[in-house]
């Protein structure tokens, strides 16, 4: 049987709170950001996920650089995504080289996190 390689991405989880009335409308540009990042080959799983009125997004991609291209290809759109929602919880998830990396990120978007390294796991 053959192994599975080793988990070391940079997998993000923010959870946040939709303003009232936008459900319709961040499920527009939420699909519109997947549909861009089809071709984005770094990116190796973005999901949105939704409850009545919060919005999940559980994101990995394979390093800092791939992170970058996923915001590089979005960024005429993040504006208008933030507007529609307040982020309640951030959680970042990676090893300690890139959790340091993604620190500094967070920091220079102005973004609270929790920081969790990877003790071990395993990806296919």
């Amino acid at each position: 049987m053959a192994m599975k390689r080793i988990d070391s991405f940079i997998s993000i989880y923010p959870l946040f709170r939709v303003k009232d009335g936008q459900m319709t409308a961040i499920k527009k540009i939420t699909d519109e950001i997947i549909s861009r990042g089809h071709d984005e080959t770094g990116t190796l799983l973005f999901t949105a996920a939704f409850s009545d009125t919060q919005l999940f997004l559980r994101e990995s991609y394979v390093d800092l650089d791939a992170f970058h291209v996923h915001l590089d290809t979005v960024k005429d759109i993040l504006d208008d995504f933030f507007a529609l929602l307040e982020l309640e919880s951030l959680v970042i998830v990676a090893n300690q080289d890139n959790i340091n990396k993604m620190k500094e990120e967070m920091q220079s978007l102005g973004m609270q996190a929790t920081y969790c390294v990877i003790n071990n796991g395993f990806s296919i």
